[in-house]
């Protein structure tokens, strides 16, 4: 019963949380797609569309070139019409890189049903480690879409903004646990500091070894903070290009 209290009061606290988050599109109020209209048959289908579309405009943008694919040549790859795209998502790079309000959604939730006690930096650790080898090391297009990042940097933006309002939901995540203003340095200096070692960590990581490769990396990334960043023995680590 006193788990069940707690996850409800967590849940009432992240949707509080997420009312407040500023810069949402349409879109991005969706439910993830583990949560996706529940399991009945009309909710599947809807998620494999969604899927479908998400492979097939990643693959056509590594085979073509961003530029020279447009919202008909995914929407033929997957058998829909251009109007049930934008059911979807708002904008073919939104197909591609339009999966961030997921891992959003479950570190924010995360970090808000942990203990109260719990420092932040800990905290957000630990929704941390629970949410990202989940969700990333189930995306099969994740390599490839990092790829895509390294040979046309002109796509950077809406990952940057992915990045932003990740940010910005856990500053206020953090600022509802903390009691802070949502204007103060804390909150910002701590959500900016564990979310760059979830992306250094994601830079790093090398997709074939799963969702144990991921979380060895992300913990040493804590480790490495937690540590006050000394320099390893060796040298700096290499990280390796996308």
């Amino acid at each position: 019963m006193a788990k069940s209290s707690a996850r409800s009061s967590g849940r009432r606290r992240a949707d509080a949380v997420r009312t407040t988050m500023p810069g949402q599109s349409a879109h991005e109020d969706e439910p993830g797609e583990e949560d996706e209209g529940g399991n009945g048959l009309r909710a599947r289908k809807k998620l494999r569309t969604r899927r479908e579309l998400r492979r097939a405009a990643t693959r056509l943008y590594a085979e073509r070139g961003a530029a020279h694919v447009t919202v008909q040549d995914i929407c033929a790859e997957v058998g829909i019409s251009p109007r049930t795209f934008f059911n979807y998502f708002e904008s073919k790079d939104d197909a591609v890189f339009g999966l961030d309000h997921r891992l959003r959604e479950r570190v924010v939730s995360g970090l808000l049903a942990r203990p109260a006690a719990e420092a932040p930096l800990p905290a957000l650790r630990e929704a941390i480690l629970a949410a990202v080898p989940a969700v990333v090391a189930s995306d099969t297009e994740f390599a490839r879409r990092r790829a895509l990042l390294h040979t046309e940097p002109e796509l950077l933006d809406r990952p940057l903004r992915n990045n932003r309002r990740m940010e910005e939901a856990v500053t206020a995540a953090l600022a509802h646990r903390t009691g802070a203003a949502p204007g103060d340095l804390y909150p910002h200096l701590v959500a900016a500091t564990g979310l760059a070692a979830m992306r250094a960590a994601l830079r790093g990581w090398e997709p074939r070894s799963g969702a144990e490769g991921l979380t060895a990396a992300l913990e040493q990334a804590f480790a490495l903070l937690a540590a006050g960043l000394p320099v390893p023995p060796a040298g700096p680590a290499r990280v390796p290009a996308p």
